[in-house]
């Protein structure tokens, strides 16, 4: 629910800027303002699992990106977008985010964490595909004033009980997964094994800053379309309600993608499974930019399945990888400072998209990126390197 929330910002896009007149780059700065401020905020979340456990952080995001739904409702500048969708926003899917999630699932799971992984954050895109279909429904219906009010709302009446619920920490008693987490934060601290790293020895370590690169390249090739691929489709002819409907199956196709590359990353290693899933996402860019020249909805659909697949699913690779390498104690303020560069990244992506679209009246610039982005970020999988599986 949170990160179809968030990116049902790309259906909201075209209603703003159809009322305020804002052009597309000042209105999408708010995501890429809502991005950086996650990456900031990341390390911060780290530090607030290690110390109060996972379930309040991620308590505390709910409670946030609902507010910020409801209170964008009544947005009246580009000021108050800024406030609610980048600072609040942020905030909330950082405590939602893949930070306390990735560190509660890897105390939970010490056997097979990609797949679990995976499992897990293919919630994000059944959150995408539910979200992005209702979201144009109700501002076709509604207005995108009550329908944002709407989604803030009925997201906080669900998450609420279902964190408070669920989202806690596995008891030593629980099961041998649970002591195996256990067995793993209390080795010595001057043991060799890599889960007893701290956050100053995995900045020395290469393999953190080509996680970092990865971080920070997954982003650059996937928002600056995410954003802007329903205003894209309704610039080349299609109808609203069908733009966010491919919207909503390339996030369907992302649950299926995550989970396999999840599976695929315990069986093939990392660095295989990241490199076919950047192939999917550069795919799906280039299915787009075939669309600008051949207006048939078959690239759409193309565009749907292969980008789809690719979507989100480097971060169950991230994750099940720098489990791997810095897995321990202080796993989730190592987590947090990895994430720094997926919200830089993140920051410049949508922006990036809105402003070349606004200067050159065409978004052919922004797919050819998105290809060079996942050569390179795949090439920082490689490097970082993954132990046997």
């Amino acid at each position: 629910m949170g990160n179809g929330l968030y990116f049902s910002f790309s259906v909201f896009l075209v209603p703003l800027v159809d009322e305020f007149r804002w052009s597309r780059g000042l209105t999408a700065g708010a995501q890429s303002m809502s991005t950086i401020l996650q990456g900031l905020l990341a390390p911060v979340a780290g530090v607030l699992v290690d110390r109060f456990g996972p379930r309040r952080v991620i308590l505390a995001g709910a409670v946030l990106l609902s507010g910020a739904s409801i209170l964008g409702s009544t947005i009246r500048s580009a000021g108050e977008l800024y406030l609610y969708t980048g600072l609040l926003g942020a905030a909330g899917l950082v405590g939602l985010g893949p930070v306390p999630m990735g560190v509660l699932i890897s105390r939970w799971f010490s056997e097979r964490r990609g797949r679990a992984v995976g499992i897990a954050f293919s919630g994000m895109g059944f959150g995408v595909f539910v979200m992005g279909p209702l979201a144009q429904w109700l501002i076709a219906s509604t207005g995108w004033r009550v329908a944002s009010a709407t989604l803030g709302v009925g997201s906080l009446c669900v998450l609420v009980p279902v964190v408070w619920i669920a989202a806690r920490d596995p008891q030593p008693d629980r099961g041998e997964g649970a002591a195996a987490g256990a067995r793993a934060s209390a080795s010595p601290e001057g043991s060799s094994d890599p889960p007893e790293r701290t956050l100053g020895r995995a900045l020395a370590a290469p393999a953190f800053w080509a996680l970092w690169l990865a971080n920070l390249c997954t982003p650059l090739a996937v928002f600056p379309i995410a954003t802007h691929q329903v205003a894209f489709a309704i610039d080349r002819g299609f109808a609203p309600m069908l733009a966010a409907s491919v919207f909503g199956m390339a996030g369907l196709m992302s649950i299926v993608g995550r989970v396999s590359f999840g599976l695929a990353a315990d069986r093939f290693g990392g660095p295989l499974a990241a490199t076919v899933s950047y192939g999917c996402t550069a795919g799906g860019a280039l299915a787009l930019l075939a669309l600008e020249t051949d207006p048939r909805a078959g690239w759409l659909v193309v565009y749907a399945l292969l980008f789809g697949l690719g979507f989100g699913a480097r971060g169950p690779i991230i994750t099940a990888m720098a489990s791997d390498l810095f897995g321990g104690r202080r796993f989730g303020v190592i987590y947090g400072a990895l994430s720094v560069g997926n919200g830089v990244g993140g920051a410049i992506g949508p922006w990036f998209g809105g402003v070349v679209h606004d200067v050159m009246g065409s978004y052919r610039v922004v797919f050819l990126t998105s290809v060079v982005f996942c050569a390179l970020g795949s090439a920082c999988f490689w490097l970082a390197g993954r132990r046997a599986p």
